[in-house]
């Protein structure tokens, strides 16, 4: 399969369409709009590609003194939005551990924390309509777990992570969403980006010494300031510091 420069060029075009299709609806849509932001590259295009539509505003769920909150507003400055810390605690954790626990029940552990976090995150955030970047990183092969794979192997993990994101992880966040009387969307997610996604060949989205290369460039590509296409950031639950708040009362606990 070809994956010169014309054939990347191709599937950056569709790319374009297929964000501009994804986004459509809440580009149309009034009112108050809360973008979920770590301050890393999936949410950082989301911003940049909604920062003229009126009423967005960016939260990061973060504790004191943890990577994302120093990402989350040196972030939103570049991206000239309004800003505001969503604080994290032992108590935060307890509580939202308690009220979700049914959608938090049943996964590995790691998929747990995610959901945590993201629970924390729409229940604190003071916006009913909410956005958040999932899919990048199960699209655009982002987990460390794909490094060093063949590319056959690579493509059957990325789907069996996809298709359980899309039956199970991403469900369970819509409902921790409804539990509180909130709707929150992803676009990455959306058949068309989705399928725009997986069109790439998979040579294209591996890795590498890059995780997600493809997509960091396309973001490049798309207008976003270099400093965010670039940057390198730990996953949700690691750079938010809830693992790390999750640990510790573990050991309290004990």
């Amino acid at each position: 399969m070809p994956t010169g420069a014309a054939e990347v060029d191709r599937h950056r075009n569709e790319l374009d369409r297929a964000i501009g299709e994804a986004t459509e609806e809440l580009r149309r849509e009034t009112g108050p709009l809360g973008i979920l932001y770590s301050g890393g590259v999936d949410s950082s295009l989301l911003a940049w590609e909604l920062r003229d539509r009126p009423g967005v505003t960016l939260y990061t769920l973060a504790s004191d003194g943890s990577a994302d909150l120093r990402a989350g507003e040196t972030g939103a400055g570049r991206l000239g939005l309004p800003w505001e810390h969503l604080p994290l605690s032992e108590s935060s954790i307890a509580t939202a551990t308690a009220r979700f626990s049914e959608e938090l029940g049943g996964v590995a552990p790691v998929v747990r924390t995610v959901l945590l976090s993201l629970a924390i995150a729409i229940s604190q955030c003071p916006r009913d309509r909410l956005l958040c970047g999932q899919g990048v990183d199960e699209l655009f092969l982002g987990y460390a777990h794909y490094r060093g794979l063949s590319v056959h192997d690579a493509e059957r993990r990325s789907l069996d992570d996809l298709a359980r994101l899309l039956e199970s992880d991403w469900p369970r966040t819509q409902r921790i969403a409804e539990r509180v009387g909130k709707r929150i969307t992803a676009p990455y997610l959306v058949p068309v980006f989705r399928e725009a996604a997986l069109r790439i060949p998979v040579e294209l989205r591996l890795p590498a010494d890059r995780p997600k290369g493809f997509f960091r460039d396309w973001s490049r590509h798309r207008g976003l300031p270099e400093e965010l296409a670039t940057r390198r950031k730990r996953a949700l639950q690691y750079g938010s510091g809830v693992d790390a708040l999750v640990r510790r009362s573990a050991r309290t606990d004990r």
